[in-house]
């Protein structure tokens, strides 16, 4: 078994991780050692050599192979006075341990902390360490609660691929210790500011279960292209069964990117209005949030470095749901999405 497989490594080849504001972060800690617990081949730290204050690079690893200092930092991180951690930390969800059959190799970890994916205790223990901490995670990240959220700065969602082994969608996480609020907690696509965590947070849909909707359901005459394909001509959309470009009789009980969607009786007759309303929202969604709530997906799309995304099941049925009030007449559930149409100031 491969060290890269069980120990969840990514090596950082590329410095696109580093724009402008996490370089600002890093020269504003005014910190002179750059920390890495989960140092790998070191590009991190080569990366930042001369920025700002730093006169000094330190690094740890668990991999006997590498020339750092052993040092399990899933287990603690020896702390350093006036240092920055800057560090990929390993990244494996539980689910993804037990498919590739190395959970037994890991489950000390995940019982331990009671956290599902391995960067959550990994970015718990550097959290434990230092006051500043830069990282880069998974952009999972952003739709997570985190104990910690309220101590970031920033964060950056990187669409450009900072690996040269993996499309692990990721983003770059700043913490400076301080306890805040979320509206001083800044969100950036790249290299622009996009929002605060607050103006996030208060757009995120949430189902009502107002209606009777059911998913991966034979019966389903609403279809769900829930993934952007990598061609921008068929993003993520709402359609009727038959238009659908896929074998419908592959959707089962555990499909999560294709589906078929059954809704209560009484709106049968009014399912064409239902698809059309239904698209529109999601529109207005992701522009409105520049697709920050909905979940990243491996890969860009071929028009450039655009994420691609995937809408869950949850945010759908709210999608569907404010539809279905809106074929009905009533679009007071829609009016956070129409009234607040110009909240963002930077086009996608």
């Amino acid at each position: 078994m491969s060290a890269k497989k069980v120990l969840g490594q990514y090596f950082t080849k590329k410095d696109l991780w580093l724009k402008p504001q996490v370089e600002a972060f890093i020269v504003n800690s005014k910190c002179s050692i750059a920390y890495d617990p989960f140092a790998g081949n070191g590009d991190m730290l080569e990366t930042i050599k001369g920025i700002g204050e730093i006169k000094q690079t330190v690094g740890l690893d668990i991999d006997p192979k590498l020339s750092w200092r052993l040092n399990d930092s899933l287990q603690a991180i020896p702390a350093l006075e006036n240092a920055i951690i800057i560090t990929n930390p390993p990244y494996l969800a539980k689910y993804s341990a037990k498919r590739k059959q190395i959970h037994h190799e890991l489950e000390y970890y995940y019982q331990k902390s009671g956290f599902v994916d391995i960067y959550q205790l990994a970015l718990f223990n550097t959290l434990q360490s230092a006051k500043y901490v830069v990282a880069i995670i998974p952009e999972t990240f952003v739709n997570s609660r985190f104990s910690y959220m309220n101590r970031l700065s920033q964060i950056t969602v990187l669409e450009e691929n900072p690996f040269e082994d993996t499309e692990n969608p990721v983003c770059v996480v700043c913490f400076d210790g301080k306890i805040k609020n979320y509206d001083q907690i800044k969100i950036y696509k790249n290299d622009k500011y996009i929002c605060t965590l607050d103006d996030l947070e208060r757009h995120r849909l949430k189902p009502r279960f107002s209606a009777r909707i059911t998913f991966n359901t034979p019966e389903g005459k609403i279809a769900l292209r829930g993934v952007d394909s990598t061609n921008t001509q068929n993003p993520i959309s709402f359609m009727r069964e038959d238009e659908l470009d896929y074998d419908t009789k592959l959707v089962k009980a555990s499909s999560r990117l294709i589906t078929l969607i059954d809704i209560d009786s009484r709106y049968q007759p009014y399912v064409d209005d239902i698809i059309q309303e239904s698209n529109q929202i999601l529109k207005n969604y992701r522009n409105i949030t520049k697709d920050l709530l909905l979940s990243p997906f491996k890969g860009n799309q071929k028009n450039g470095v655009r994420r691609r995304r995937r809408l869950d099941y949850k945010s759908a049925r709210a999608i569907l749901e404010m539809a279905i009030d809106r074929v009905n007449g009533n679009n007071d559930s829609c009016s956070n999405l129409v009234s607040n149409s110009g909240w963002f100031g930077v086009s996608v």
